[in-house]
């Protein structure tokens, strides 16, 4: 007695007479797979984009802290100054007191920190043309909360704080506009007609491009002199009603305490400002979960646009599939009639189904991965291939194939082999 095929004989039979029928009508399985190829290459670089976005948006929310949060002084807009002039005549804006303040109210809080942002200062060694560095103020509370890398020398101490010492720090891409290749730790620095002796370089964590967020203006402390808060203010003019402070940070010990130290320190600040609602709070942590929020409706919304290219692509296969039946109606019924099955025949436009959607979701996941390069390399943004992303797409694809292939190999295994014969004839 004669033993069955093995399963996965009949499978490659299926798959080779699938084949067959697929070469066998080139450019129409072309045409067909060109909807597959269209949508899968959006979903790819749809999600590559957004996952580069995503990417780029906790990194510079990274930069913040999660356990910190940040209070700044407000600036007004130009068409704001009414409302301006009403602040300032209540308050004078942040200052050393509300970092005094905030570290008597606020025991649990690993550090408290005031940083001032002094206007742009001429330099001694210049700048090469365009270049630009900043100078700031900050006290050991607010270097310790950042977490800047030292690379080189030391860094700032409490007894260059209290003794208003001229020493500075230089981020990694300062100390090379101002000395190129050279040594800068033991170099001197003029800023603004006061000499700074350097002392020591830092690098901050996951340095990237500067961008804007919610946050506020991320600039890069590797553009940056850093120089002791009370140097700062000892020996550079502050401009008229310009607070003493630009920035206070609180770094807290644990993600469920931010929230909660951050409401602490708006009412405090709102109440030593006599409301006159001169600063913003920015919680990193609560920025980040609206990012992911934001992150997550774009994917969906882009990915529904984006799987109506692959819509579109399956009822192309099932009208192309609907036609192959038409025209090999005799061949059906000549495979019944010599004892093939319904079940037979509906494998083999499965087959051929899924072969044409399989070669399109390929060569989409091709076309999405270099089209992501390409934009991320011709437009500058972030962006990252997603493993998940090729693995939905093509999954998606195969699915697609096998769905909208069905009815078209249902109509073909049920006709009746004699009938099939003689409308051939």
């Amino acid at each position: 007695m004669r033993a069955p095929p093995r399963r996965g004989a009949v499978l490659r039979d299926v798959l080779a007479e699938g084949w067959q029928g697929v070469t066998a009508h080139r450019v129409r399985s072309m045409l067909s797979a060109l909807g597959i190829l269209f949508g899968v290459t959006a979903i790819i670089a749809i999600l590559g984009i957004g996952e580069g976005a995503r990417q780029e948006q906790e990194r510079l929310i990274g930069q913040l802290g999660i356990l910190n949060f940040l209070v700044r002084d407000m600036e007004f807009p130009d068409d704001q100054a009414e409302a301006e002039q009403k602040a300032r005549r209540l308050s004078q804006g942040l200052s050393l007191r509300d970092v005094s303040a905030l570290r008597a109210i606020l025991p649990d809080a690993r550090q408290v920190g005031g940083m001032r942002v002094l206007p742009s200062l001429e330099t001694v060694p210049r700048l090469p043309e365009g270049e630009t560095v900043r100078v700031l103020g900050a006290d050991p509370g607010w270097l310790a909360a950042k977490g800047l890398l030292r690379v080189e020398g030391r860094g700032l101490s409490a007894e260059d704080e209290h003794a208003a010492a001229a020493v500075c720090l230089l981020g990694g891409t300062a100390r090379d506009l101002l000395f190129g290749g050279k040594e800068a730790v033991g170099a001197w620095v003029r800023a603004g007609g006061v000499w700074l002796h350097v002392v020591g370089v830092v690098e901050e964590p996951g340095i990237g491009r500067s961008r804007r967020s919610e946050a506020g203006d991320l600039e890069r402390h590797d553009r940056s002199i850093l120089v002791p808060l009370t140097t700062a203010l000892a020996r550079w003019d502050r401009p008229y009603a310009q607070p003493e402070l630009s920035e206070i940070i609180v770094a807290v010990g644990r993600t469920d305490a931010v929230e909660g130290h951050a409401a602490v320190a708006s009412r405090a600040i709102a109440r030593l400002h006599r409301d006159a609602a001169d600063t913003t709070v920015a919680v990193p942590l609560r920025l980040l979960e609206q990012s992911r929020a934001q992150q997550r409706v774009f994917n969906l919304v882009m990915g529904m646009i984006a799987g109506i290219s692959l819509l579109v692509g399956g009822i192309g296969i099932m009208n192309i599939l609907f036609a192959s039946v038409m025209e090999r109606t005799r061949e059906i019924g000549i495979r019944l009639a010599v004892g093939a099955t319904p079940r037979d025949i509906q494998a083999l436009f499965l087959a051929e189904s899924a072969l044409v959607s399989g070669l399109g979701g390929a060569a989409g996941i091709v076309a999405g991965v270099l089209l992501t390069f390409a934009v991320g390399k011709f437009t500058g943004w972030a962006t990252a291939t997603s493993f998940e992303g090729i693995v939905l797409a093509a999954g998606l694809s195969m699915v697609e194939g096998l769905v909208f292939g069905w009815i078209p190999a249902r109509q073909a295994s049920r006709m009746s082999p004699a009938i099939a014969v003689r409308h051939a004839g």
